[in-house]
């Protein structure tokens, strides 16, 4: 093997002995194909995962706001003015895909829904969150951070919570002027509040991002920026809880209710999981 193109080959030919190099693919994420002769920009290649199968992925081959250097593999893409991708959905425990064909994969980060078999086929050591919001081509930002997995999946689908360490503000950098409760700041994979009681589980839950409460404790947290998001909207007609202005379905951004730091939001973004 001689980088990531070339194989060198033996033939035997009339009892002689030749070396022969052979042009290959054998790229096994987006950041091989990066630094290879392969980079044809941002756009669909071929990969080899597992059991050397080839899948077609779409590469983000040049920085996204504050996801720098390129060589990303898009794993999702989340409408949160939809449902499809709520935090009850099958679609965060299971492995089946959604749209993943050159309709949902290939125009990259674009407003259609998406979830590919990189959500459980990828390994990464770095994931990339990017929101989308007024429209495309209107406001977009991200960051990314290090965190280390076989797969989305396996980070996500068993539901157990996972801490991330980015604080408060970086989340809420993904959307101007968002708006979250004061305490609790509870952040990372599959956030939840403490509370057991049914009644509580109206209260928010996010698959990735920040919950927080306007009360000193996480038992019934009402606002988040995140994605797979899920609650908030329909609490009980009673005194002892707020009353949120806002019933829209939101999936993905930014949702800022009782006694927020920032003014009541409920801020649907296009948002786009990419890993490195």
């Amino acid at each position: 093997r001689n980088g990531d193109d070339d194989v060198a080959v033996c033939i035997q030919h009339r009892g002689k002995y030749h070396w022969h190099e052979l042009k290959v693919v054998t790229y096994e994420s987006c950041k091989q194909i990066l630094t290879s002769p392969r980079n044809n920009g941002n756009g669909v290649y071929k990969i080899i995962v597992g059991n050397n199968q080839e899948i077609d992925v779409y590469c983000q081959m040049t920085s996204v706001s504050g996801c720098k250097g390129g060589g990303w593999t898009l794993a999702m893409k989340i409408d949160g003015s939809l449902s499809t991708f709520k935090y009850s959905s099958s679609y965060w425990t299971n492995k089946n895909t959604y749209n993943d064909d050159a309709h949902g994969r290939n125009s990259g980060l674009d407003n259609r829904e998406y979830k590919g078999s990189t959500y459980w086929r990828t390994s990464f050591k770095e994931i990339c969150v990017v929101m989308q919001y007024g429209g495309i081509g209107g406001h977009l930002r991200a960051f990314s951070f290090s965190y280390s997995a076989s797969s989305l999946f396996d980070l996500i689908a068993d539901g157990k919570y996972r801490q991330t360490r980015l604080g408060r503000s970086q989340w809420k950098s993904l959307i101007s002027g968002s708006s979250l409760q004061r305490h609790c700041n509870r952040e990372g994979f599959n956030v939840r509040g403490d509370s057991k009681l049914s009644k509580y589980r109206v209260t928010v839950k996010v698959r990735l991002g920040i919950i927080a409460n306007q009360q000193t404790h996480c038992d019934t947290p009402d606002s988040y920026v995140g994605l797979g998001a899920e609650g908030g909207l329909n609490y009980p007609s009673d005194p002892n809880w707020c009353q949120p202005p806002d019933k829209s379905v939101n999936s993905a951004g930014n949702l800022g209710q009782c006694s927020p730091d920032n003014g009541n939001k409920n801020t649907k973004a296009m948002t786009y999981i990419l890993v490195r």
